[in-house]
């Protein structure tokens, strides 16, 4: 290792190293000697923890991806996969071929604080832990010999209110007696719609659901699948599986369901096809079009019949979050509201329906305050 000055007035640093039993040099040009000093034992330091200073150099955004293809390809599903690619879309951008090596916090922080500029914070956060785990990696392989993500600040924009994210009751009364009536073969985006608001499901629960999950008898659907649109199969609920369960239904909902399978089989019957075999996974939305609608399809469906009825605009998942606050309102317990939304911590429901929550408790006040001034009241009749 060793600074000489240069014909030029600059200072040139220089570090050698071994790398599989090959020599190696390193050098980098500064126009002040506490610069080039900065720098040399800056990579003294690297070398001493074992620092991998060839590795070092190579764009982070190269070492992202192949990190990518190595640990987030195989096993891993499909959306997960994406998420990540579509991350390392960002990565690129910000920091284009910039060194892994070069890279310090307050480039990153600037990078989060851009992110987050124009995402929630959620989203951010998935962002950071994505990235953390690829740059702890690098740590552990010695690649680089500091976090860069250590103690980020997450910034991103509020997340949309809760109670944006549903219907109030009167909104629900108008919207759910439109669907019991139009939800049909015709109107597939309805039929979708409603099955949302009936169990609490996400879209792409919904669009998964098959026939043999639906118990007609005990009025109970099995929740186990979704549909993968990109890949247009089915696969596991969130989580890998971690969200399946069974809900209840309604049993005049039940046997709309049956009508509806039979009006289905009628329909493919009468242009000579086996209703059975032409949806061969069995699939409960499987429109006349031989196809599941899409989420933007029903979103905007759904966008139209909103402002058709004069109600707010919502999406399609907030059939689930209307799912949860009717029943809420109706006094029903917050593990059952759980139980139906197959949240894997209570913590998760309250959080999301704390204003609801509060909303009923001061109802819940109201009466008890009745229940227990009772007594009081009977006494004071007595006396007068």
């Amino acid at each position: 290792m060793a600074i000489r000055k240069l014909s030029s007035g600059k200072y040139e640093a220089r570090v050698s190293y071994k790398e599989n039993g090959q020599k190696h040099r390193k050098t980098k040009n500064f126009a002040r000697l506490a610069e080039a000093r900065l720098w040399e034992s800056e990579n003294k330091a690297k070398l001493g923890t074992g620092a991998n200073l060839k590795q070092a150099d190579q764009p982070f955004i190269d070492y992202y991806r192949h990190w990518i293809e190595i640990y987030k390809t195989d096993g891993v599903s499909a959306h997960t996969h994406d998420t990540y690619m579509l991350i390392a879309d960002w990565v690129e951008k910000f920091f284009h071929d910039t060194s892994i090596g070069k890279i310090t916090r307050d480039d990153f922080q600037q990078f989060v604080n851009g992110f987050g500029k124009s995402h929630g914070i959620s989203y951010t956060q998935k962002l950071v832990r994505q990235i953390r785990a690829a740059v702890q990696d690098a740590v552990a392989d010695n690649v680089i010999y500091k976090d860069f993500t250590f103690r980020v600040k997450i910034t991103g924009k509020k997340p949309q209110e809760t109670e944006e994210k549903y219907l109030d009751l009167d909104d629900y009364h108008k919207l759910l007696p439109y669907l019991i009536e139009n939800a049909g073969p015709d109107h597939m985006s309805y039929a979708m719609l409603l099955f949302q608001l009936q169990t609490g499901t996400r879209f792409e629960e919904a669009a998964g659901m098959t026939w043999d999950c639906v118990d007609f008898n005990n009025h109970i659907v099995t929740i186990n699948k979704q549909w993968v649109p990109r890949e247009q199969k089915l696969g596991p609920t969130k989580g890998n599986g971690q969200a399946d369960g069974k809900v209840t239904i309604a049993p005049p909902y039940a046997t709309m369901l049956e009508n509806f399978r039979q009006q289905m089989v009628n329909y493919f019957n009468d242009i000579g096809l086996d209703y059975d075999t032409i949806n061969e996974k069995q699939l409960v939305f499987f429109s006349k079009l031989r196809k599941i609608n899409t989420n933007s399809g029903v979103n905007s469906a759904l966008a139209d019949l909103c402002t058709k009825l004069g109600i707010k605009v919502v999406t399609s998942h907030a059939m689930r979050h209307t799912h949860a606050s009717v029943l809420i309102q109706d006094g029903e317990t917050l593990p059952y509201v759980q139980h139906r939304l197959r949240h894997k911590k209570l913590e998760t429901t309250l959080n999301n329906y704390v204003h609801l929550v509060e909303k009923t408790n001061g109802e819940s006040d109201r009466k008890a305050m009745s229940v227990l001034s009772e007594p009081f009241t009977k006494k004071n009749s007595k006396n007068s």
